[in-house]
């Protein structure tokens, strides 16, 4: 490392040397301005991705498995009730999911085969209807 120091020196680049030094007050002198741009870049990138995920979200509500998904919030379902309610869902109507919250047979006629989750099943249709 000081070989190289001091065959830069040797070769005649000390202007460069002592320019690269005085480009570091550069950077000093205009942290607040680097701070701000950082600062706006990061929550553009936030508000840019914020409005994605919602554009993303209006297109799946939309969709039959969107107001499925709807219907589970609203009854307030957790992840395993909602996908629990999917499978049974799926199985009969695959592409009107929905169907569930109408039609309590769905989830009856699946009571009577579900074996060891019946219980599950069972309070799932009390909370529902």
């Amino acid at each position: 490392m000081m070989i190289e120091f001091v065959s830069i020196l040797a070769a005649g680049h000390t202007d460069e040397v002592s320019r690269a030094f005085r480009n570091r007050g550069l950077l000093q002198e205009n942290w607040l301005f680097i701070s701000i741009a950082i600062v706006v870049g990061m929550v553009w990138l936030a508000l840019f991705l914020w409005e994605k995920i919602q554009l993303q979200r209006k297109a799946t509500a939309d969709t039959p498995q969107g107001l499925f998904y709807d219907l589970c919030k609203t009854h307030r379902l957790n992840r395993t009730d909602t996908n629990s309610l999917f499978k049974v869902a799926s199985e009969n109507y695959a592409d009107q999911p929905a169907m569930i919250f109408i039609d309590p047979g769905i989830l009856n006629d699946y009571i009577g085969e579900a074996g060891s989750d019946r219980k599950y099943y069972e309070t799932l249709a009390e909370r529902l209807f």
